[in-house]
């Protein structure tokens, strides 16, 4: 009895204690949550303060890509006044939206081929400009195309076989060629055809009645066709190793259309990267060029308003056609004419545009950032 009497008056001492540490624990909440919960908030308003100007930065980025998309030739008649040509010019481009955020483009002209380009993103909340100055990455070879014939070698006209015109003035035949030269990996990036590669190492053109689409072969080709008829280039064509053009099958005519074949093999000594045959008869201003060695006798119904280049990169370019060539014949080592005649033409067109694409000639530009720079 005495035990449970004094189990009783401990129970009762301590009565209250609980309430004491729920009392304790809510203090240090109430001390602890606020500052808990100022931190949460910050946190929540950093997070979309980052996620605003990612998005406006976003935004500003592509601004610059719309301006470098307005620099190419196909486009920049959209421009409204056109291009700048000189320091003193600017140009305001279309404005665009993106994200619910106004992007206002302003293109600068710098130098020849150089231009700066300001795009400012604009929200409700805050402005963020990306300022970028952009170059042409190639450099102008175009010099090559001045003259009939070019070579970094010699050049040899087969005597009482085949003819050069002119064979005097500016744009004569020029052999030890010593001016700027393109390189076999600049010219390849150039031409590079970013699409699905090409399975087949057999092209029949006559599988495209309404037009060739760009074609990236990895590996040979034989481009050959099972129908007379003629076959239209709607883009270029790039292969990696050796290619025939014409050599069997049925009789066809290749229009160029201004598109260029580029043959990356660098087949040399007697052997050729690549081959063109009597089976095809080309038409239309283009480029023809191979890093190796190239043997150029096909059929040929060009006019002096066309401009066909031919070059091999580090080879000799071989030539023996049946018909007029107008344009420039160009070779590393050599350049042989056997036959035929060959008249030189001129690569602009009435508008004073190069009618093919080749490094420097403005068709096509491919733009490196010096500079960039955020505010």
């Amino acid at each position: 009895m005495r035990n449970l009497i004094t189990i009783s008056k401990r129970l009762r001492s301590q009565q209250g204690q609980a309430l004491v540490i729920a009392l304790i624990f809510l203090a240090i909440g109430a001390l602890t949550l606020p500052p808990l919960m100022m931190l949460m908030g910050s946190a929540l308003v950093q997070g979309t303060t980052f996620e605003n100007r990612t998005a406006s930065l976003y935004a500003a980025d592509a601004g610059v890509e719309q301006a470098i998309w307005y620099l190419d030739p196909a486009n920049s008649p959209l421009i409204p006044g056109g291009l700048p040509m000189n320091t003193e010019e600017s140009r305001t481009l279309p404005e665009i939206t993106i994200d619910g955020r106004t992007v206002n483009v302003k293109l600068y002209y710098l130098a020849e081929d150089i231009y700066q380009i300001m795009s400012t993103s604009v929200s409700s909340t805050e402005t963020i400009s990306i300022t970028a100055v952009v170059s042409d990455t190639y450099n102008n070879y175009t010099d090559i195309m001045n003259h009939v014939i070019t070579s970094q070698g010699d050049y040899i006209i087969q005597g009482g076989q085949a003819s050069v015109t002119p064979d005097t003035g500016d744009n004569a035949p020029k052999a030890f060629y010593d001016g700027p030269w393109p390189g076999a990996n600049e010219l390849s990036a150039f031409y590079y055809v970013n699409t699905t590669p090409y399975a087949s190492a057999t092209l029949n053109v006559a599988n495209y009645p309404t037009g060739v689409p760009e074609i990236l072969r990895l590996g040979t080709l034989d481009i050959v066709a099972t129908a007379n008829a003629v076959y239209t280039l709607e883009g270029d064509i790039y292969i990696t190793g050796d290619t025939l053009i014409g050599m069997t099958g049925s009789n066809f005519t290749l229009d160029l259309n201004g598109h260029s074949i580029y043959v990356k093999s660098n087949t040399a000594g007697n052997q050729y990267a690549l081959r063109i045959g009597g089976k095809c008869t080309l038409i239309g201003s283009g480029s023809i060029i191979a890093e190796g060695n190239i043997e150029f006798k096909p059929n040929l119904a060009t006019s002096l308003s066309d401009y066909v280049f031919v070059l091999s990169v580090n080879g000799k370019t071989y030539m023996q056609p049946n018909g007029n060539f107008y344009g420039t014949l160009a070779g590393s080592t050599e350049v042989y004419l056997q036959n035929g005649s060959v008249t030189y033409s001129s690569p602009f067109d009435e508008y004073g545009n190069y009618k093919i694409d080749f490094p420097g000639s403005g068709l096509s530009h491919f733009w490196g950032i010096i500079t960039w720079s955020i505010s």
